[in-house]
């Protein structure tokens, strides 16, 4: 079993790049930072996962990553403290200097 790269509070930035594979991480949120409040069990990533590799596939740890709703949509027009959560397996993020409060 891995250790987990992030910390709870770990400010993050999801990966900006494209996939020709399945990937559970959504297009709104890459190249985007939030900050994780939770950690997963380590899993099958998603790639793996719908090619039904999950006993010789690749294992990560997932994160749930926290993002302010007007970071991902400028044009929001809800409350500013509005946030939306969404889970990421460990290769999708990497670290953001500082920490954010949400």
């Amino acid at each position: 079993m891995a250790t987990p790269k992030f910390k709870i509070g770990d400010r993050v930035r999801v990966r900006n790049q494209t996939t020709l594979f399945h990937t559970r991480t959504q297009k709104y949120t890459r190249g985007r930072a939030g900050v994780v409040a939770e950690h997963r069990p380590e899993w099958v990533i998603p790639e793996d996962e719908a090619w039904d590799r999950m006993e010789n596939g690749r294992h990560e740890p997932f994160y749930v990553v926290q993002f302010k709703q007007t970071e991902l949509w400028p044009d929001y027009s809800g409350y500013p403290v509005d946030t939306l959560t969404s889970e990421f397996s460990e290769r999708w993020l990497e670290a953001v200097d500082g920490k954010e409060e949400t």
